[in-house]
This record gives structure tokens, C-alpha cells and sequence, in this order.
């Protein structure tokens, strides 16, 4: 069951250099910087070792999918829709893997069926924000089947920039 209604789904970046291996605990470590931080109860939860993670989930370059925030507990992600609100941070900025566009939008569609009328959009398309976050449109990514998009896919000659 489902404690929160959820009516968005936010997908970020995570603004490190494209095809850099970033983990949970680095992001973590950023959002304990920035002052976020998780109530004992909902670490007790899920992922004890990360104090402030705000996204609920980051995916990494070889896809791998990591979890952060449970799905109960409020994000840390955007501000002023983080209570109805799931969070999905891509590791990079504008470029993304094979994997992590295939993982994305399986995360997506699962999410979707699990809060089906959740309208899905970037954080950059939130009101106020000044972002470019991520650095894709996703919009255009989901009018595309959520298909990788054109000029965002990481390749090996990208990575050994």
C-alpha cells in the first residue's frame, strides 16, 4: 500500500562528467552538504547507510539501478513538488549509456503502473526551476516510446574524453 499520493515522476541528472562511475554514497555525501537529510524510521527502511540521499533512485552507467529514498519517504529533488513527487537521477549530465536509457525506461514504465496517473516530466520542466536538468528533453523522449535520445547517447569514443 501506498502511504503518499504520488502525481509526478521528476527525472534529473546528476551533473557529473558523463561516463564518470558516481555511487549512491557520493551522491549522499553531496545532498549531507547541501543539508537534506532521512528520519531514522525510513532508513530503518531502506538503505540505513545513506543519512540524505534525495533521489529514489540512481542509475548508473552500467544501468544498475540503486535505490535511495523509499518510495514512502518525501525527496529531496525539487523543490516545492518533492511531497508528491518520485525521483529518478541518471549518473551524468547530457550524455547517457545504452544501458542507463534502457534501464531509465523500464524504471519509468514500472513506476507508471505502480502510480498510474503520475505525469512524468524533467526537473528542468518544473515551474520556477532554471535548470537544465536533465540534459535531454523528456517530453520529446517520451512522444519517442521512451527510445534513447538522439545526440544523448554516451558511446565508448565519448567516454574517453
Amino acid at each position: 500500500m501506498n502511504t503518499r499520493t504520488i502525481t509526478g515522476i521528476i527525472i534529473h541528472c546528476a551533473a557529473t562528467p558523463n561516463g564518470r562511475w558516481t555511487m549512491a554514497k557520493d551522491v549522499d555525501n553531496w545532498h549531507r552538504e547541501r543539508g537534506f537529510s532521512r528520519t531514522l524510521d525510513f532508513r530503518a527502511k531502506l538503505n540505513y547507510s545513506l543519512t540524505s540521499i534525495g533521489y529514489h533512485f540512481l542509475i548508473y552507467t552500467n544501468g544498475a539501478v540503486a535505490t535511495g529514498r523509499h518510495l514512502d519517504e518525501v525527496g529531496a529533488h525539487a523543490k516545492g513538488f518533492n511531497s508528491k513527487t518520485i525521483g529518478v537521477c541518471l549518473v551524468g549530465t547530457d550524455k547517457f549509456t545504452p544501458k542507463q536509457w534502457e534501464s531509465l525506461k523500464a524504471n519509468i514504465q514500472w513506476l507508471l503502473k505502480k502510480y498510474p496517473d503520475a505525469r512524468v516530466c524533467g526537473h528542468r520542466d518544473l515551474p520556477q526551476v532554471h535548470k537544465t536538468c536533465p540534459g535531454f528533453d523528456v517530453s520529446a523522449w517520451l512522444k519517442n516510446d521512451c527510445n534513447q535520445s538522439p545526440g544523448h547517447i554516451l558511446n565508448t569514443e565519448d567516454q574517453a574524453k
